[in-house]
């Protein structure tokens, strides 16, 4: 995950040592916070899509005019805004992981919470019907 930006790697790093953490319980975020938290992730998620999406018309190859060095500098600007490498496309691809790894941490908090809810539910619902039937 090295492309030669630090803060991101550093990022990474920081939400993978959280997510060890809460997974390990030595660390715990209220249910409702961590709700709030993943509803704003997920908002930033759908944000960054947009921008993402953005992308493949920031350039307009076509208007750079027909002389060759123009077209060589339209297409590196295209390269620029949605290439595959070291592009403002990639980069806002890598934001999205850093944010959907803290989202991970947040819905654990909760995801499991509601499972065990389910699961108590079906079971009560279960014994219920066995009492009445």
């Amino acid at each position: 995950m090295t492309s030669g930006n630090g803060d991101l790697f550093e990022s990474m790093q920081y939400w993978q040592n959280l997510s060890e953490r809460a997974e390990a319980g030595s660390m715990v975020i209220p249910e409702g916070v961590a709700a709030q938290c993943d509803q704003v992730c997920a908002e930033y998620i759908d944000h960054l899509a947009g921008m993402l999406g953005k992308t493949k018309f920031l350039v307009d190859l076509d208007a750079f005019g027909t002389l060759p060095s123009a077209q060589q500098l339209g297409r590196k600007f295209k390269r620029l805004a949605d290439g595959e490498e070291r592009s403002a496309a990639v980069a806002i691809r890598q934001h999205i992981e850093v944010v959907q790894l803290m989202r991970s941490v947040f819905r654990r908090y909760f995801v499991a919470t509601e499972e065990v809810d389910r699961s108590v539910g079906a079971r009560i619902g279960d014994i219920g019907a066995g009492l009445g039937g």
